[in-house]
């Protein structure tokens, strides 16, 4: 295992919040989490509280050890399985991040940062988006803590508004403020969203509007401002 840090997925883990806290979002909007689960990995699909969604398994954490092993370098499963296979994704992009634990099979936890869910959920939420999954759900089975990203239809990811943009982002910042700058780039790159500006101010393109983020000598967000088009909804 190499002998390194978590500095640089912390990084990565603090950028992904805002996509993440609104990915969790519409997951609880159509399932309740607190519900009881099934998992059948063969056939990718876990059902919450009676509502089957198609799934890969991102990875587990061991209670005993605190280490995550992802799916894919797990002996338990076949490396091909539909729930399995997508997850090298994030692998192949362990050297272009930066981010070794994206293509180590198994690392401990200790330093990883947790952001109120645990430190496995920190993995789970930047390994989601990298393999096409919308939200992620965690499943206790008594030993560990299975990760699964949500492929289903049935939660795609909401789009971006310039009506909600300010809220996602300020909740992101008051949960996790460290790098507010790299919060707003990822949420737009996720979202595939035109950004332009410099260190002290970005624009940030939602469809017909434009949203200003301004950020003071601290990279502290001074102020969001722009055009929210008429009709727009919460």
């Amino acid at each position: 295992m190499p002998d390194l840090t978590h500095e640089r997925f912390n990084e990565a883990v603090v950028a992904h919040v805002p996509v993440a806290m609104e990915a969790q979002e519409a997951l609880a909007s159509v399932v309740d989490l607190n519900g009881a689960y099934q998992a059948d990995i063969e056939q990718g699909v876990v059902t919450i509280a009676g509502r089957p969604l198609r799934v890969v398994l991102l990875g587990t954490v061991s209670k005993a050890t605190g280490t995550w092993l992802w799916s894919w370098a797990n002996q338990g499963f076949a490396p091909m399985l539909p729930a399995i296979a997508p997850v090298r994704r994030a692998a192949e992009m362990a050297g272009s991040w930066g981010l070794w634990e994206l293509g180590e099979p198994q690392f401990s936890l200790a330093g990883v940062l947790d952001t109120g869910l645990g430190a496995g959920a920190s993995v789970a939420l930047v390994a989601a988006p990298l393999v096409g999954a919308t939200a992620f759900y965690s499943a206790d089975y008594g030993a560990g803590i299975a990760y699964f990203g949500i492929v289903d239809p049935a939660v795609p990811r909401p789009a971006a508004q310039a009506v909600t943009f300010p809220r996602r982002i300020m909740a992101a910042v008051d949960l996790q403020p460290g790098n507010p700058r790299a919060q707003v780039l990822t949420y737009a790159a996720v979202h595939n969203l035109r950004v332009t500006g410099d260190d002290r101010q970005l624009r940030v393109y939602l469809g017909p509007d434009v949203l200003t983020v301004t950020f003071d000598e601290q990279g502290r967000i001074t102020n969001i401002s722009g055009t929210v088009s008429p009709g727009a909804s919460l």
